[in-house]
């Protein structure tokens, strides 16, 4: 199956670069591989035209077996030795020709529908929206449906980010916005993880809008040695914003107050 597309007549490179991180999912990451290519089959399908791309970061034997063949399908395998999630992903954009990105880490799934919808969702404001699924259905160690909150819909409030996150990194976005905002570098020595949750209030204080994605689920793998679990068993945090102060709020509400009607 060949998921890589003749640049567009105008020069600009492919519609969607998908991204697969993979660290020590062993076989699993072929999995997650097969996922992404069916979801860039159903993309061409549809008239669009996608880069697959797997960033191995400090990958094990097993790992780096599972995409053995990947080059047959057309994606392109870039290793790097970061031992990071954030800085993998930084790579990626930096790799990436896609004018937008989807990351999928390798021991996930993406809905076949998923880039296709998740582009159309993008594409109804350029360069501001963030697309994120509907659902994420997590599996393995726990069995349980996550429904993602749409940060255009009047009953969400998005101080609720100031205590817990919303969504995780698994989104598609503008390259640039991910040039704009790279991840930051894990420091669970200092208490300090959580780079979704940073990167999202990074981006919302931007004035970037996250929004989900009807119909579309993401099936995330959780295992006992995600650096999710190792964050959380840490009592990590996020990494300051300003999003954190109440006075931000505040004067964001005073702005709103005297706009125009």
């Amino acid at each position: 199956m060949s998921v890589q597309q003749p640049d567009s007549p105008t020069g600009a490179g492919p519609d969607i670069t998908g991204v697969i991180i993979g660290h020590d999912e062993g076989t699993l990451l072929g999995l997650s591989l097969r996922s992404l290519l069916d979801a860039a089959a159903y993309a061409r399908d549809h008239g669009l035209t996608v880069e697959a791309l797997a960033v191995l970061d400090s990958a094990d034997d097993a790992t780096r077996a599972a995409l053995a063949d990947a080059g047959e399908h057309d994606c392109r395998v870039v290793e790097v030795a970061y031992a990071d999630h954030g800085l993998a992903r930084n790579e990626a954009i930096r790799l990436a020709s896609g004018r937008y990105v989807a990351f999928l880490d390798g021991d996930d799934l993406w809905s076949e529908n998923w880039l296709v919808d998740a582009h159309a969702m993008c594409e109804t404001d350029p360069g501001r929206v963030i697309a994120h699924p509907a659902i994420n259905w997590i599996f393995d160690q726990g069995s349980y449906c996550y429904v993602l909150p749409d940060q255009a819909d009047p009953a969400f409030d998005p101080a609720f980010l100031r205590v817990a996150n919303a969504w995780d990194q698994l989104c598609m976005a503008p390259a640039e916005v991910h040039q704009r905002h790279p991840y930051r570098r894990r420091e669970l020595d200092r208490g300090f993880a959580y780079l979704d949750w940073t990167w999202n209030l990074e981006t919302i204080e931007a004035g970037l809008v996250h929004r989900t994605v009807p119909e579309t689920i993401h099936f995330k793998r959780r295992r006992t040695s995600s650096q999710f679990t190792q964050a959380r068993a840490n009592k990590s945090l996020p990494f300051h914003s300003a999003l954190h102060d109440y006075s931000w709020w505040t004067a964001r509400d005073a702005a709103e107050a005297h706009e125009p009607a």
